[in-house]
């Protein structure tokens, strides 16, 4: 909850209106916000890019691009696998080296900027996490 709320905060603090969804290491739901002005379909996206963070054990926005150019990693057919979203906005999140749950955020006007309140919600909980 922590850090949904501090991402939530990051995002309003830059008038961004925003969905944020934090999962455990499964990919599964444990808090799931929309700020006010954010639209309903938001929701879905920031879930999807959880899922995807999470189940990857990685970056969205390292999968999006390297689906933008081909490299091979991950494979371009993981985008067609159902709740997966490789956009950025997704962000793991690791206590040492162990993969614990992932944030997805969706709203701000580019997905770096929704990485960046990811990031900022982890860092609201980095003690806790050592």
């Amino acid at each position: 909850m922590d850090a949904a709320n501090a991402t939530l905060e990051t995002a309003r603090a830059r008038g961004y209106h925003v969905a944020v969804a934090v999962t455990d290491r499964s990919g599964h739901i444990l808090v799931l916000l929309r700020g006010d002005g954010g639209g309903p379909h938001l929701i879905d996206s920031a879930r999807r890019k959880a899922y995807t963070a999470a189940s990857a054990n990685m970056r969205t926005s390292a999968m999006e691009t390297a689906v933008d150019q081909r490299t091979g990693v991950p494979d371009h057919n993981l985008i067609f696998l159902e709740g997966v979203l490789m956009v950025g906005g997704g962000v793991p999140i690791r206590a040492g080296d162990e993969l614990v749950g992932a944030i997805g955020v969706a709203g701000s006007p580019g997905s770096i900027h929704d990485e960046e309140c990811a990031d900022a919600g982890i860092a609201r909980i980095a003690k806790s996490l050592t």
